[in-house]
């Protein structure tokens, strides 16, 4: 019995997969929070989790513009790593477990193999380095919590990569996307369900150290991805394969972002689609 479980940020794309698939478990009652709880706060925070009995946080909120992180940075390092703070704090405090969603973006992308946890956190923009100060008191922490760094994330709620082209290529007879930036897509709805089973499992979190990756099996490009997109989709619309400095932008991205998971996969057992059968699923599931 997990008993009690905390999602943050719960209208966001992974908070609202869990949404989706909490009738799947009677056993676990579950409590959604967007900004009806502001995390930042700690006080309502603490109340919060003492009039719940919170056994368990899924801490799924954060902010994620990558341009306005450059602009906002009192506003991303709030969520991103104060508000992960007061998780920490209260975590250990009343002896809850914590699991915290991280992206790519911490690790800079400067390697050319599947970069595994061990590898060096150097992030390149202000969204990496507010994520990445939020990871740090995970590390720290003596609560039974880790950290889960994902990629190129989509589902059918909030703006993602996988929408964006559709609703182009539905419009426009052509588009640009970049080729040479590499990563790992995830399917939202596989990290949630991938994340009970993790939590059924019944092995101590963070037995094995606070860092994992998930994402997908295999790995893209994003233009290679796009293809397979509207491939998947039968949408007829050109794509035109370009440098990432045809967008002519300030901000820093990742070049190569695959990620080894060869640690959470052997660790809890699971069995994770590959990125191409997992996007089938999710474009089948859109048709009417």
């Amino acid at each position: 019995m997990l008993g009690n479980i905390l999602v943050t940020g719960c209208n966001g794309q992974l908070g609202s997969e869990f949404k989706n698939i909490a009738s799947k478990y009677p056993d676990i009652n579950f409590f959604f929070k967007d900004l009806d709880l502001d995390i930042s706060n700690k006080e309502d925070l603490e109340n919060y989790i003492i009039n719940k009995n919170i056994n368990v946080i899924l801490n799924t909120a954060a902010y994620t513009n990558v341009n306005n992180a450059e602009i906002e940075k009192n506003k991303a390092n709030l969520i991103n790593s104060f508000a992960v703070k007061n998780l920490v704090e209260l975590s250990e405090k009343y002896n809850c477990k914590l699991i915290h969603y991280s992206t790519d973006y911490v690790y800079g992308g400067f390697h050319k193999k599947p970069m595994k946890e061990s590898f060096p956190a150097n992030p390149l923009n202000y969204y990496g380095i507010s994520k990445r100060n939020g990871e740090i008191f995970i590390e720290k922490s003596y609560s039974e919590s880790i950290i889960i760094r994902t990629s190129w994330l989509y589902s059918f709620y909030g703006n993602n990569f996988v929408n964006t082209i559709i609703e182009k290529a539905k419009k426009e007879s052509e588009i640009h996307v970049v080729n040479d930036q590499f990563g790992c897509p995830t399917h939202a709805k596989d990290l949630a369900l991938d994340t009970i089973n993790i939590l059924k499992s019944k092995l101590k979190l963070d037995f094995d150290g606070k860092v994992y990756n998930y994402s997908n099996l295999g790995s893209t490009s994003w233009s290679n991805f796009a293809i397979k997109i509207l491939e998947l989709s039968k949408i007829e619309c050109k794509i035109h394969e370009v440098s990432s400095t045809f967008f002519k932008s300030t901000i820093k991205r990742p070049k190569y972002s695959i990620t080894n998971k060869d640690k959470i996969i052997s660790n809890f057992n699971l069995n994770i689609p590959k990125w191409e059968h997992s996007l089938k699923a999710y474009l089948t599931s859109l048709k009417p």
